[in-house]
């Protein structure tokens, strides 16, 4: 008889899901998502290879499942971080914070491609995730226009611009380091959208104690000017609810 996790079923059934969802997430970060198999998923999520199909009839049911999950995490933990302030243009910066910080995370390998990878899917369900943080973004751009904040109206096209800036940046470990970095692409953005300069120069005290932090915080010292040993290349503190760090 197949080992419980969790103390009920339905818990059972979302530990094992979310098992899969970090199996996943782990190898592809090692290899191609075409070499990996459903059994290399079981056995890094330490479930049997039946429970796996019990959850997903194949990988790439399970990759979908996977960017909706995530996807939902990341938009709670942006929805959370965007209350800290009213201004629309504070929020774009918030925006533009989460992305950065949270990117490596919640967003899979470099090159993977999901529309050829998931080819047999239908395509509405692979945009289905980048609709909803595109609606928000949509949303704080239309409201800043409104106060005259930016000179730029909110458009598909602008949309995909900033994406673009946001996804060709790598964020380095240490946080003054870090902190250049997203003050130079908010500095791009922001100029771009049309803001003037004081606007550009002026990032409100509450959003930069922003912090964006994952698992136990008493395990992380938010102070540290370093992160704790992982990725040379990226730098993400990841915890939902957002930290304001006084």
């Amino acid at each position: 008889m197949p080992k419980i996790i969790g103390a009920t079923l339905g818990e059972h059934r979302e530990k094992t899901r979310q098992a899969l969802f970090d199996a996943l997430s782990s190898l592809l970060r090692e290899q191609s998502f075409e070499s990996i198999t459903m059994a290399q998923i079981a056995r890094r999520a330490g479930v049997g290879r039946t429970a796996v199909y019990n959850h997903f009839e194949d990988k790439d049911s399970l990759l979908l499942a996977l960017m909706s999950a995530t996807t939902e995490q990341f938009t709670a933990i942006l929805t959370e971080a965007l209350q800290v302030i009213d201004d629309p243009l504070q929020q774009i910066r918030i925006y533009t914070r989460a992305q950065l910080e949270l990117k490596h995370h919640y967003h899979l390998t470099e090159g993977v491609n999901l529309r050829r990878l998931t080819a047999s899917q239908p395509t509405e369900k692979l945009r289905e995730h980048a609709h909803i943080v595109e609606h928000i973004l949509h949303h704080l751009l239309a409201a800043a226009q409104r106060k005259d904040q930016i000179s730029v109206a909110p458009s598909p096209g602008i949309i995909n611009l900033i994406h673009t800036c946001l996804a060709g940046q790598v964020m380095p470990k240490r946080r003054t380091d870090r902190e250049k970095v997203i003050l130079e692409v908010e500095t791009f953005i922001l100029r771009g959208l049309g803001a003037n300069e004081e606007a550009v120069a002026n990032v409100d005290p509450r959003v930069a104690e922003l912090r964006f932090v994952f698992g136990d915080e008493s395990e992380t010292n938010l102070d540290s000017e370093t992160l704790p040993d992982g990725d040379d290349n990226y730098a993400t503190y990841l915890r939902c609810p957002i930290n304001v760090v006084a």
